[in-house]
């Protein structure tokens, strides 16, 4: 199958998304560097990229999205990392939690939130993560007591995406004493969660943050779906965000890999552009493979997630395969540029911070490793 194959309407609109990108985002990329971008800016920028699919692409037409499929809208993500990865990091992650509005929610959550997430009012986060649950959702302590009419949550979740500048968070919280039995809930910042945001190596653009729920009271239509449904419907989102994740990854390596070229013709040394000797090919030509195979495998896995398949084995291949090739290529883009390439003149040193992050999230490469072999197998190693 042709994972990548446009049809006449698809390729419009990656065009029309190509020309916004390169005038409107791209000098974005330079003023925001390591730097957060602000709240009032994220929520424009949102807005602006709403209008071409970015945020409800793929909830269906007749809910005021686009139809795109998961495939198609990877493609946007992609697009938009090769210019701003950490702004695609902020807009997949306010896409996620519109989609899941859009698709599975209510006809009251869906009224009042959707539309307002659109139009760049709202920003959403996810949390999941706590300070002793990472890789083993299962074991999330943040809980959900019933009182009444409403739901009372309790915990603390760190390294949330988005979660300094959410203006609400889908927090998947437990409801019952059993291993797993997990709901998700839609809390408002103005019901009264706080948020700090974590320093990290690059993407400060992109807020990673600890999100404290004390008390925090909400009414009881705001639970997403049927009690103890949270688990399996998280399990489902990492295929979704693991191929995301690794487009994420696609788009820095092929940003890095253009550099790169550009820099080889251009820089002489003994007598010839550095792209003629062997060496400087050898690295070129292995970045431009590494990135087209893990591009494949990021477009198949979204391929399955659009047939309804289960596809985590595929989807972890795709991340493992994706955000560790980042790290070797801009690693090389690095080498290439010799001593510039160490230098904040030239953009490969971030370029290589930025994709050493995401080797992270969404299940680290060993993580991946372990579900890959136990799909394999049938034998479980965690």
């Amino acid at each position: 199958m042709d994972y990548l194959k446009l049809d006449d309407e698809q390729q419009m609109l990656m065009e029309a998304v190509d020309r916004f990108l390169n005038k409107r985002i791209k000098p974005l990329y330079k003023q925001y560097n390591n730097v957060a971008i602000p709240r009032d800016v994220a929520g424009q920028l949102v807005k602006e990229l709403a209008d071409f699919g970015f945020i409800a692409g793929t909830v269906p037409k007749d809910k005021g999205g686009l139809g795109l499929s998961f495939r198609t809208h990877g493609m946007l993500i992609e697009r938009l990392s090769m210019v701003f990865p950490a702004l695609a990091g902020l807009v997949f992650i306010t896409s996620s939690m519109a989609a899941k509005i859009g698709r599975e929610g209510t006809d009251q959550q869906y009224e009042a939130y959707f539309q307002r997430m659109l139009s760049g009012e709202l920003i959403g986060a996810g949390a999941i993560t706590e300070p002793a649950v990472g890789s083993n959702p299962a074991e999330v302590t943040t809980s959900a007591t019933r009182s009444g009419d409403d739901w009372i949550i309790n915990g603390e979740k760190c390294w949330i995406s988005n979660g300094g500048i959410s203006d609400l968070v889908v927090v998947i919280a437990r409801t019952g004493p059993e291993r797993g039995n997990l709901s998700r809930f839609i809390v408002e910042r103005a019901d009264g969660y706080s948020s700090s945001d974590i320093p990290k190596m690059a993407m400060g653009e992109w807020p990673t943050s600890i999100m404290r729920f004390d008390n925090v009271r909400i009414p009881a239509w705001r639970q997403m779906g049927r009690d103890g449904s949270g688990l399996m419907s998280t399990l489902r989102g990492f295929e979704v965000a693991r191929c995301y994740v690794a487009l994420l990854s696609v788009g820095i390596a092929q940003a890095a890999l253009e550099v790169a070229l550009e820099y080889a013709k251009q820089r002489v040394q003994w007598g010839k552009p550095i792209g003629q000797h062997q060496l400087v090919q050898d690295m070129l030509a292995e970045m431009a493979t590494q990135t087209d195979a893990a591009r494949l495998l990021a477009y198949r896995g979204l391929s399955l997630v659009d047939q309804g398949v289960r596809c985590d084995t595929q989807t972890s291949m795709a991340k493992w395969f994706a955000t560790e090739m980042a790290v070797k290529v801009t690693s090389m883009a690095v080498q290439i540029h010799g001593a510039y390439g160490i230098s904040t003149e030239y953009p490969v040193e971030r370029y290589f911070r930025e994709a050493r992050i995401l080797t992270i999230p969404d299940g680290t490469t060993q993580i991946q490793k372990l579900i890959i072999g136990r799909n394999l197998t049938g034998l479980s190693a965690f």
